[in-house]
């Protein structure tokens, strides 16, 4: 396991003694198991619907990447919001 270092307010700190000693466990594992219960993993790189998304379409020329705004939204808003 990995050692953090935390701060608390002595009113939660005394909140979780009472909560570890009434589980009959550490304070660490009542902040560990706050943890798990409050933080939502990410999904797997391959389950993320954003990275489907690569490859769907075919590419496009060498300047796309400059261009986006333009291929985007089209070239009247380009050069209507374009600054000099």
């Amino acid at each position: 396991m990995k050692r953090l270092q935390i701060s608390l307010e002595p009113e939660l700190d005394r909140e979780l003694d009472r909560v570890a000693r009434a589980d009959g466990v550490s304070k660490a594992e009542v902040v560990r198991r706050c943890l798990r219960e409050g933080i939502e993993p990410h999904p797997p790189l391959k389950d993320d619907p954003f990275v489907k998304l690569i490859g769907s379409v075919d590419g496009g020329g060498p300047n796309d990447a400059e261009n986006h705004d333009e291929i985007l939204y089209g070239p009247s808003w380009s050069s209507s919001t374009r600054r000099s």
